[in-house]
């Protein structure tokens, strides 16, 4: 379980994150839904010890945030929105010098590799590749230390809609193979497709967690109306 309690993220005055708290089992694909500058990206970036926090506790798999960072990091892996690999380097360098990078293994190596589909276009520089085919060699780079948990911060963005379901279907694939995702979207149809939980959060603050997908629409209908007022 990830436990996030009362947790405060200002930048000067501003708060980011505001008294934010909620949970999320472990072996889930859970949800962070919410408006551009919700907080989404910034409670990923605590959770993977980039950012520190005013106040609040933070529980992951049952080692603290601020005292076990270390091993947290040990068993985690982040995709970020924005493409984090060499486009002069073919799919296979790019894998190869992350691997070492991560102390990845074989075995994480082949998993990346088969669950993203990169198999017949690993000799192709990066910077040939479509915008789907970028994404999943991101995705890939993210599951070489082969982390018991996943963070994806709206790793659909810019990319044509095939491509995006083919990310979404793999990403279902990791509850499978044990891992736990935490996934942020600002499309609530993304969400449905994939989580079994969802919080919804809007200037650092939860409005909702939910399971049931009626109540989750209801809310967030009510949310991007008071963001057009």
């Amino acid at each position: 379980m990830i436990k996030i309690s009362s947790v405060v993220k200002k930048y000067d005055d501003l708060k980011v994150l505001d008294e934010l708290s909620f949970e999320i089992k472990k072996g889930s694909i859970f949800g962070l839904l919410g408006v551009n500058g919700a907080g989404k990206s910034t409670i990923l970036s605590v959770l993977n010890g980039l950012t520190s926090i005013e106040s609040g506790e933070i529980e992951v798999f049952g080692l603290d945030l601020k005292k076990e960072l270390t091993q947290i990091k040990n068993i985690s892996s982040i995709v970020p929105q924005n493409l984090a690999f060499y486009e002069q380097l073919t799919v296979k360098e790019n894998l190869d010098f992350f691997k070492n990078v991560q102390n990845g293994t074989k075995e994480s190596y082949e998993k990346a590799l088969h669950v993203n589909s990169l198999e017949e276009i690993l000799n192709q520089k990066a910077s040939t590749l479509s915008g789907g085919q970028k994404r999943r060699l991101n995705i890939a780079i993210g599951l070489l230390n082969d982390p018991q948990i996943i963070y994806f911060d709206e790793p659909t963005v810019g990319i044509d809609p095939k491509s995006r379901n083919e990310i979404l279907e793999s990403i279902k694939g990791y509850k499978k193979l044990g891992i736990t995702v935490v996934y942020t979207s600002h499309y609530m149809n993304e969400v449905e497709m994939i989580c079994d939980e969802v919080a919804i959060i809007s200037h650092g603050k939860l409005i909702a967690q939910e399971t049931n997908l009626q109540n989750l629409e209801k809310h967030f209908l009510e949310l991007t109306k008071e963001s057009h007022v």
